[in-house]
C-alpha cells in the first residue's frame, strides 16, 4: 500500500511537468500525446522504484501500531544497502532474458544496457564546414529492474570549423539529459530471439545560441529486433516533438534500421539506414536519408566485471539534394567512433 501511495504521488506531481516545457496542451495532437507519454513513463518509473523498495524490505514501513519503528535507522540503512548490493544481480537477470546482440553505431538498441558510453563523430557538410561532435548525447545507462533502464546523458559538445572561418563555433548543443526505457517483450537467442522496447527521452534547450532550438523536446520511441542465428535486425521508430516554436521547427519522424552479422563472438559488421521525415517547419515534406556502414567489436573483458565495446564507421547522405538554408542534409558524410564500458 505504501508503494501504491508513493506511486500515485509521483503521478500527481509529474503530470504537471509538461506545463513547464511550453504550451504543450495548446499544440497539436502529437504534442499532447508526448506530454501524456512523458507523465506516464515517469509515473511508471516511480511505481517501479516504489515496488522495488517494498520487495527489498516489506516490513520496514513504520505504522501507527508500531511507533518504535521510526527509531530504527539501522534497518532502513540495511534496506538501502541491500537494494544496491543486488544491483549487479538484477542487471544480470535482465540481460539473460534478452538477446545478446551488439548495440549498433547509430540506431539506439532496445536492449537493456548497463554501461558508460562515449561517442565521437567528425562531420563534413556541403556548405564547407566540418564539425566534431563529442559524446553526441550519450552517457550513463543503468538497469534498475529486470525490464527497466534509465539513461543520464551528457550534453553534446560541438566544434565547428571552415576554410574561410565563416560559421566557426564551439559550445554545447541542446541536452537530451534523461531517458526512461521499458522493455515490453524479449527472448534470448536460445528461444525466440526477439525484442520489443519503448522509451521516452526529454531534451532541454540548454545549448549555445547557434546550437539550440529554444524548445523543450519530447522523443518517444518504439524499438524492435529479431535475430536468426548470428544475424539480427534492430530498428527504431520515433518522434522528435518540440513543445514550442513548431512553425519553424516542425515535428520529425525518425526511423533507423541496422543489419548485423556476428562472427568469432566479438565482431559485428553492420549496415544501417537512418531516415528522418520532416512534418511542418522549414524542412516540411523533406526526407533526410543516411547510409551507415561500420564494425562493432566487443565485448572485450577488461576485468571480471567490466567489458569494453568499440565501434567505428562511415556515414554518407543519400537524400535530399543539398540545400543551404535550412542546411539539409545536416551533413554530407561523417566518420563515427563509439566506446562503451559495460558493467
Amino acid at each position: 500500500m505504501a508503494s501504491l501511495l508513493r506511486a500515485r504521488g509521483w503521478w500527481r506531481s509529474l503530470t504537471l511537468l509538461p506545463c513547464l516545457f511550453g504550451k504543450v496542451t495548446a499544440g497539436s495532437t502529437v504534442r499532447r500525446l508526448a506530454a501524456a507519454l512523458f507523465a506516464g513513463a515517469c509515473a511508471l518509473f516511480g511505481m517501479m522504484s516504489a515496488r522495488a523498495a517494498d520487495d527489498i524490505a516489506p516490513s520496514q514501513s513504520p505504522s501507527v501500531a508500531d511507533p518504535a519503528a521510526v527509531d530504527r535507522p539501522g534497518e532502513s540503512l540495511s534496506s538501502v544497502s541491500a537494494f544496491f548490493s543486488g544491483w549487479s544481480e538484477r542487471a544480470a537477470d535482465a540481460r539473460e532474458t534478452q538477446p545478446h546482440w551488439a548495440s549498433p553505431l547509430v540506431t539506439t538498441t532496445g536492449l537493456l544496457e548497463q554501461r558508460l558510453r562515449f561517442d565521437f563523430s567528425r562531420q563534413h557538410s556541403s556548405n564547407g564546414t566540418d564539425t566534431s561532435v563529442l559524446d553526441g548525447g550519450r552517457g550513463l545507462d543503468l538497469i534498475v529492474s529486470e525490464t527497466n533502464e534509465i539513461q543520464v546523458a551528457a550534453a553534446p559538445y560541438d566544434i565547428r570549423t571552415s576554410a574561410n572561418g565563416k560559421g566557426a563555433l564551439s559550445g554545447f548543443a541542446d541536452w537530451p539529459f534523461f531517458r526512461v526505457k521499458q522493455r515490453l517483450a524479449s527472448s534470448p537467442e536460445s528461444e525466440g530471439n526477439y525484442l520489443l522496447t519503448a522509451w521516452l527521452q526529454l531534451q532541454a534547450p540548454s545549448g549555445i545560441a547557434a546550437l539550440t532550438n529554444h524548445a523543450w523536446t519530447f522523443l518517444p520511441t518504439l524499438a524492435f529486433g529479431k535475430g536468426w542465428g548470428n544475424f539480427d535486425i534492430q530498428g527504431t521508430v520515433g518522434g522528435v516533438l518540440p513543445a514550442s516554436h513548431t512553425a519553424t521547427l516542425g515535428d520529425q519522424i525518425v526511423t533507423n534500421v541496422a543489419f548485423q552479422y556476428r562472427f568469432f563472438d566479438v565482431f559485428s559488421p553492420e549496415l544501417e539506414v537512418n531516415w528522418t521525415h520532416f512534418l511542418g517547419g522549414q524542412r516540411s515534406g523533406l526526407n533526410q536519408v543516411f547510409l551507415t556502414s561500420g564494425l562493432v567489436i566487443g565485448r572485450l573483458p577488461i576485468t571480471d566485471v567490466v567489458h569494453l565495446t568499440l565501434g567505428f564507421g562511415y556515414q554518407s547522405a543519400v537524400a535530399p539534394s543539398f540545400r543551404a538554408k535550412p542546411l539539409t542534409p545536416s551533413a554530407d558524410h561523417a566518420w563515427l567512433f563509439t566506446s562503451r564500458f559495460n558493467f
